[in-house]
């Protein structure tokens, strides 16, 4: 009975333990700008602001695919790694600028996890099937990305050793010249949160889907530039991307 009474006391010392430390921490880092990011609240909670509530639709974590209306045409999901909404509302507004003179939606998109894998696992495990998987890299990357397309993608063009620039032009090249009716390409150069390299490759697709009224563009951040320094980091909110849809008539919420 002692040993019994010793042991319900360490479990009820461990259990106190651990529901108080998330409000101990939580205390210490909420004023820290210093604190590493891992433990860092987000100021808002990780909320929208007004002002994005009020210019952006604002989507769940279904995948984008899913509320495109006609999936007869041509679709392409062009995923941009490090694309995050900032906490500066001015900031995202320069993004979507690129796309001002199209005929574009544009939506705030939840997500549940922050890492790439997440994300294509999500908009691509359904409505990608027997499409094409396009993608960059060395020997061994191109070699395992063709060898297995994933997500029941029929197969996978890798272009060897190419900038995402080069890849897009790759892309477009593929668009004049295709019968595939899925394609997806996630851009990866864009990780670390650099904007000008963000910035051109939003040029760039604009101008490919000009070019290519056809096709309905689904172009989404995968997550915020985790791999970025702390600052860059601070500047977005962890659960949301953007997302862009052109040439596309989709069933989308009304703003809240």
């Amino acid at each position: 009975m002692k040993h019994r009474n010793i042991n319900l006391a360490l479990f009820s010392a461990v259990l106190a333990f651990l529901i108080v430390i998330p409000f101990v921490s939580k205390n210490l880092f909420a004023t820290n700008q210093n604190a590493p990011w891992q433990l860092s609240p987000f100021n808002s909670g990780d909320s929208l602001s007004t002002t994005y509530k009020e210019r952006y639709r604002v989507l769940d974590q279904q995948a984008l695919i899913h509320r495109i209306k006609d999936k007869t045409p041509t679709i392409i999901s062009v995923m941009i790694d490090g694309w995050g909404v900032p906490y500066d509302e001015d900031m995202l507004a320069e993004d979507f600028s690129f796309f001002s003179n199209k005929t574009a939606l544009f939506a705030l998109h939840k997500r549940f996890l922050g890492h790439t894998a997440h994300a294509e696992a999500v908009e691509l495990r359904t409505g990608f099937k027997d499409g094409l998987r396009v993608g960059s890299g060395d020997s061994t990357d191109c070699a395992n990305l063709e060898a297995h397309p994933a997500y029941e993608m029929n197969q996978a063009y890798c272009c060897l050793r190419c900038s995402d620039n080069e890849v897009a032009a790759k892309l477009d090249s593929i668009l004049s010249d295709t019968t595939w009716k899925r394609i997806a390409w996630t851009a990866r150069e864009t990780n670390l949160g650099d904007r000008d390299k963000l910035h051109n490759l939003l040029h760039q697709l604009a101008e490919m889907a000009d070019r290519h009224p056809e096709v309905q563009f689904i172009i989404q951040g995968a997550h915020r530039p985790i791999l970025g320094t702390p600052e860059t980091r601070r500047k977005y909110l962890a659960p949301w991307v953007p997302a862009v849809f052109l040439n596309a008539k989709i069933y989308i919420p009304d703003k809240k």
